[in-house]
């Protein structure tokens, strides 16, 4: 008689336990939709500067200075060199050169010397939710007869 009490806790432990499981991966893949301001909107791989600006911007919810800078990449691949918060919003640097040889390896595979790309940056708040956002820039590489040369 004693099994019936212990049959029905294993029984309704395991129906938490699935239930729990199968609401689960619904709260894992959600992101915050940021919204992203790339600088110059017009990036010459031949006369790159020395940076490259975003401007993050988050949803009403959210407070930029929340933002684990460390965990920011530009295109999966590059890392933050300087950062600031100015009027709401997290500027941060990227280092232009090494933005730039990106870009005219992906000019040069499109065989173009001019495209619209799409740049995306990712990150995570200081809680481990994470954000993602992405502009889109027009990058040149203007043949030599272009540039007077």
């Amino acid at each position: 008689m004693q099994l019936k009490p212990l049959f029905m806790v294993l029984s309704l432990s395991f129906l938490v336990l699935v239930g729990i499981q199968v609401i689960s991966p619904l709260s894992v893949g959600f992101k915050i939709d940021a919204t992203v301001d790339i600088n110059p909107d017009t990036f010459n791989v031949e006369r790159n500067g020395k940076w490259i600006t975003a401007y993050i911007t988050l949803p009403e919810d959210y407070n930029v200075s929340d933002i684990d800078v460390e965990t920011i990449l530009l295109q999966r691949m590059f890392e933050v060199k300087l950062s600031d918060i100015e009027d709401n919003k997290l500027m941060v640097k990227f280092d232009g050169s090494m933005v730039a040889n990106y870009l005219l390896d992906r000019l040069n595979h499109m065989g173009l010397n001019r495209a619209h790309i799409d740049l995306t940056i990712t990150g995570q708040l200081i809680d481990g939710m994470d954000f993602e956002g992405t502009d889109t820039i027009v990058v040149i590489n203007p043949p030599f007869a272009e540039q007077g040369l």
